[in-house]
């Protein structure tokens, strides 16, 4: 299944590398996706028509593929249909398992490292386009900012200065060019706190944002060291079950070999 789960933030494609362009000609996955069992999904599959669905209900991860083919197989069966991403909302990716490549020949394979080498001549110093453009943004962004705030400031400082003075020539006292003055300078003041006001606050808000985008990493940064310390303790269970099957399975003969021996003893003794 080629169907996009919104699970990660977006990341810049890799360059496609031989084995995946193998695959490709093939036409099979590159790897199995495991992804953890939410309770939407728990509950499909307790509820499944299939009767081996049950049997992952319980697990903490299931193959991706096998929820879309129980998901076919269950409105086969008469069932609801049933919507694949809403039983996959929140789920996360705990394991990938790569599929075997396809056996191929040493000419194969020179042709492949070749291709591969010329794709990489071809893509090095290419960045990806949307982060050039989110930075270029930013730029341009933070330019337009200061552009307009600084224009913001001396029209809103001129104009106030002209509200005091004609507002002072027109209810006040038309000869009195001192209080005119005085009254467009304070208008001025009072505009230019107000900017300052208004500056403050915007600084403040753009901390708190690039506060909360650095406290986002950082919670992305242990969510992918958990889920690698997970996936090392599985790889190391997985070993040592390994090793312990490896033990039982050299420790039957040695038992056999002695059983033999002692039949063999029990045979020369009635011999004798």
């Amino acid at each position: 299944s080629s169907i996009a789960i919104p699970l990660f933030h977006p990341s810049p494609a890799p360059p496609i590398c031989s084995r995946a362009r193998v695959f490709a000609l093939a036409g099979a996955m590159p790897s199995q996706v495991f992804v953890s069992v939410t309770p939407a999904l728990r509950s499909f599959l307790r509820d499944c028509r299939v009767m081996s669905a049950r049997k992952s209900a319980d697990d903490e991860s299931v193959d991706m593929d096998e929820v879309y083919r129980l998901a076919s197989e269950h409105e086969k069966l008469g069932g609801e249909q049933v919507k694949v991403h809403e039983l996959l909302e929140g789920a996360e990716v705990l394991n990938r398992i790569p599929a075997e490549a396809p056996p191929m020949t040493e000419l194969e394979e020179m042709r492949l490292k070749s291709e591969e080498r010329k794709y990489q001549r071809s893509v090095q110093g290419v960045a990806p386009l949307y982060a050039r453009k989110k930075n270029e943004g930013f730029d341009v962004a933070g330019f337009s900012f200061a552009t307009n705030f600084g224009t913001q400031v001396i029209v809103a400082f001129i104009g106030a200065f002209l509200l005091g003075y004609f507002f002072v020539e027109t209810f006040v006292s038309q000869d009195n060019n001192v209080l005119k003055v005085i009254a467009g300078a304070a208008c001025s003041f009072c505009t230019l706190l107000l900017e300052t006001c208004l500056l403050m606050v915007h600084e403040s808000k753009e901390t708190m944002i690039e506060n909360k985008r650095t406290q986002s990493d950082i919670r992305e940064g242990q969510r992918k060291k958990k889920l690698a310390a997970l996936k090392h303790a599985k790889k190391g269970a997985q070993a040592a079950s390994d090793a312990a099957a490896s033990e039982t399975a050299a420790d039957v003969p040695e038992a056999r070999g002695g059983e033999e021996e002692e039949d063999e003893d029990e045979d020369d003794k009635q011999g004798k």
